[in-house]
């Protein structure tokens, strides 16, 4: 099992979650073995973080048998060179892995071509300040036209495939597009569960359809939208329910941009059931990264129910939690605690959810 050191600046005002980010190596099979953090006004040009961290962060890979570095923020090229050759060590930042565990986690055509549209689009944003190498002119039959360097060509060729690879998600938009524009005309109201990674919508999703989803206690476990029928008995109506994928602090942009389409879900349903892990420490912090999101893909203003999921690890202690999370969690007045697992407190969400109901003008 290769062995990492994750390394990251702590600027003013930043809080880079260095456990979450040990979480996401890890679930790839690697084995973190210590950090190395340094708090500084501003990234170091040429290597990140300043020289003497790099000293530090050579002798502790030395120390730990360490080979490969994970930076928390995304680094240029130089950088990444000048950090390889003071230590002789492999580096990756975060972007790139999390890019691995959507390649991994994707099970559909659509997911994966999304993941390879944020791919490119990342090594896009890395051509910009590779160096020498590829800033020769060239020219060539078939090859690069005259005074064309390698790093257009190489920029030319990822925005093809990046063209094509939007083309292809178009298809898909197209036909969410024409199925919304159905279920609208139809009357059928959609519920979209939504929220931080790992927090247990699938599992919740299942409890109230009873379909058989992928589930697995892993990041990013789902990555194409399900949607399932269930039937309101109070107000005797059938609603849809979708899981969607989920949120992450410092989500990359390449990731919003590919799976806007994936997203849209969010935007275009009736209500969002936004789920919390009410066990996570960091209930402050995801939920304020749940709700830039939100804002972002056009689905803040929505009808919301807060969910915060999993009371069976907090047995005996849910009263205090729920005085713990009013201050921690924006938008969490129209809240309800349930265990997916369990299916306690499942029937006080579909009570909410069939308040909710009964006040939309469609």
């Amino acid at each position: 099992m290769e062995k990492v050191i994750l390394l990251s600046v702590i600027k003013h005002g930043e809080q880079p979650d260095i456990e979450e980010l040990s979480g996401l190596v890890e679930a790839l099979g690697y084995k973190v073995v210590g950090s190395v953090v340094q708090h500084r006004r501003s990234f170091d040009p040429s290597t990140y973080v300043g020289k003497g961290k790099i000293e530090e962060l050579k002798r502790f890979a030395e120390v730990k048998d360490a080979s490969l570095v994970v930076t928390y923020h995304n680094l240029s090229p130089s950088q990444i060179r000048n950090i390889e050759k003071a230590t002789g060590l492999k580096v990756r930042d975060r972007t790139e892995i999390i890019l691995d565990i959507f390649a991994e986690r994707a099970r559909t055509k659509e997911a994966k071509i999304q993941v390879e549209l944020a791919r490119c689009y990342h090594q896009l944003s890395r051509l910009r300040g590779k160096g020498k190498g590829l800033s020769r002119l060239g020219g060539g039959i078939g090859t690069r036209g005259p005074g064309e360097t390698l790093l257009e060509t190489e920029s030319r060729a990822i925005r093809r495939r990046i063209h094509s690879l939007k083309r292809e998600i178009e298809k898909y938009a197209k036909r969410r597009s024409l199925f919304t524009e159905r279920r609208r005309k139809s009357g059928l109201i959609t519920v979209a569960v939504a929220g931080y990674t790992n927090v247990g919508k699938s599992t919740l999703v299942r409890r109230l359809t009873g379909e058989d989803l992928f589930i697995k206690n892993i990041p990013f476990a789902t990555l194409d939208t399900r949607t399932g029928r269930i039937f309101l008995r109070g107000i005797n109506r059938k609603i849809l329910i979708t899981d969607t994928v989920g949120f992450i602090k410092d989500i990359p942009h390449e990731l919003i941009a590919s799976f806007k389409a994936t997203l849209q879900e969010v935007a275009d349903s009736d209500i969002v059931a936004v789920v919390y892990d009410i066990t996570s420490p960091n209930l402050y912090t995801e939920s304020e990264a749940v709700g830039k999101i939100l804002k972002e893909i056009g689905a803040s203003d929505k009808p919301r129910i807060t969910v915060f999921n999993k009371i069976d690890l907090v047995e005996g202690k849910e009263e205090l939690f729920r005085l713990m999370i009013a201050g921690k969690v924006k938008n969490s007045e129209n809240s309800v605690f349930l265990s997916a697992k369990t299916g306690e407190g499942v029937g006080s969400f579909l009570t909410k959810v069939e308040e909710i109901v009964t006040t939309l003008s469609l």
